[in-house]
């Protein structure tokens, strides 16, 4: 059994939404601490949710208008 590295609580999988520079991805499959909440993530799932808030953040570049 895992033990979470804040509390020493029992860590469980389960699936989140995670909100992500305003933009929620649903279903994120992730590990929590059952009496804290500390969230853990596997590397490629932090990869992956870094790649969307890069993604996020240039296309939210794109859409505000330069000024003249």
């Amino acid at each position: 059994m895992k033990t979470c590295y804040a509390c020493k609580g029992r860590i469980v999988k389960k699936n989140m939404n995670i909100e992500i520079s305003g933009v929620t991805v649903q279903d994120v499959p992730v590990e929590v601490c059952d009496r804290c909440g500390e969230v853990y993530f596997t590397t490629p799932i932090a990869t992956f949710i870094q790649q969307v808030a890069k993604f996020v953040e240039k296309e939210k570049k794109g859409l505000v208008p330069t000024p003249s």
